[in-house]
């Protein structure tokens, strides 16, 4: 498996998301109106953080497709599911969020599932 291409591919997915999340909080919520809805996504695709969102997703897009091309994607695919444990971590770390005992222990199912994929 192609680890480093691989990985700037996860990279990339939970960045985007850290990345609009913190660009988003900039924006605000989503409208109701047909005219504030344009007033909103201008506003959102004017701002740095969601700009840098739509970068990290598009390079890992690539590292994706070039790593799709080197492995097995059966073996592969599920490691993205990593992406899901980083970005909770992360917004933990990062914006405070709560999680509940729940949602770790689906965190800890995530990591088993991938742990058994990419051994076996």
């Amino acid at each position: 498996m192609p680890y480093v291409l691989l990985s700037i591919a996860l990279a990339g997915m939970v960045a985007s998301q850290i990345l609009l999340k913190k660009g988003m909080q900039m924006v605000g919520q989503f409208p109701q109106g047909f005219p504030e809805m344009v007033r909103f996504f201008l506003k959102a695709f004017s701002n740095p953080y969601v700009l840098g969102a739509l970068a990290a997703v598009f390079i890992g897009g690539l590292a994706w497709i070039a790593t799709v091309s080197k492995s097995d994607i059966s073996r592969s695919y599920p490691v993205l599911a990593l992406s899901y444990v980083l970005v909770v971590l992360l917004t933990v770390l990062i914006f405070k969020e709560n999680v509940s005992a729940i949602r770790w222990a689906g965190i800890v199912i995530i990591c088993v599932g991938v742990f058994l994929v990419t051994r076996y």
